[in-house]
């Protein structure tokens, strides 16, 4: 079975996207904006990997992206016998990866785009991964019954991210760990970079919360006023971003493989110069006392 031929929607215009957005009257709806990109915009054919990839020692698109989930299990410190929670899990790549590499008890994917669930289902399966469509803000678990939570290049689309944080730290054991790879404004000179009405209007387009808009040092302490300890929240831009561009323009300017992405999404990447110019990619990790 093909990769595209279950669990895909049509593809959408980008007219019909900003009308269905209009219609949410301000309610949060980044699964209209994957849903949008199906799978026919993934970076490659050859996985559904969206992350942006962990560079320091990969050569393909596929490596960065294997590198960038090695990274956060390693992190969160997933060993065998831990039940997980993947808040945000995408189309499953990164969780048949840490089920393969890290062989936990239990995963629970959660996605609140019920496409990639599905596809997930279908084509991410394990017995060790069990996919929910649910919120992250609303994470269906006892108290104290996971070891480890992790998210990978979602929070910043939760509405909000501190409400995931708060139910992370709930259904967290004692000694239990969060690891978040997050995308955040940048700080300088003690001020968040907002970028602006540009900034405004790209985080609406992405559909990031405006309570969602700080930086590390709010995001330190917020996970201090939550109760999480062994706080640490690491850049790693300079290892993910610009080798990221460089992939993506390589891809959507060659003809062939630039055809399969939506015009709106292939004009954007390869016209606005660096998307993430105002923001740091950051790896945060924290414990429960």
């Amino acid at each position: 079975m093909s990769q595209t031929a279950t669990a895909e929607a049509p593809q959408r215009s980008a007219l019909g996207l900003l009308g269905r957005l209009l219609l949410a009257r301000g309610r949060n709806r980044a699964d209209l904006c994957y849903e949008f990109m199906g799978t026919r915009n993934c970076p490659t054919t050859d996985c559904t990997y969206l992350n942006l990839g962990y560079w320091r020692d990969a050569t393909s698109y596929r490596a960065a992206a294997e590198a960038m989930v090695d990274l956060l299990g390693e992190a969160a410190s997933i060993g065998p016998g831990d039940i997980v929670v993947d808040a945000g899990c995408g189309f499953g790549d990164q969780d048949l990866r840490l089920a393969t590499t890290r062989n936990p008890a239990r995963i629970h994917a959660l996605n609140i785009t019920s496409l990639q669930v599905e596809h997930a289902r279908i084509h991410r399966a394990d017995p060790r991964i069990t996919y929910h469509c649910a919120s992250a803000t609303q994470l269906p678990f006892p108290d104290g019954s996971i070891d480890r939570v992790i998210s990978l290049e979602a929070a910043f689309h939760f509405d909000t991210r501190e409400d995931f944080l708060r139910e992370a730290f709930r259904v967290l054991r004692p000694g239990g760990r969060l690891a978040v790879i997050d995308l955040v404004p940048l700080e300088r000179e003690g001020r968040v970079v907002t970028g602006g009405l540009r900034g405004t209007l790209e985080r609406w387009a992405s559909q990031i919360p405006n309570a969602n808009v700080y930086g590390v040092t709010r995001y330190n302490a917020l996970l201090g006023e939550i109760g999480f300890t062994d706080r640490v929240l690491r850049s790693i831009t300079d290892d993910v971003v610009p080798a990221y561009l460089t992939f993506m323009r390589g891809v959507l300017n060659d003809p062939a493989e630039g055809a399969r992405f939506h015009p709106m999404i292939r004009e954007t990447m390869k016209r606005n110069g660096n998307p993430f110019a105002m923001s740091d990619y950051i790896l945060v990790t924290a414990g429960k006392p």
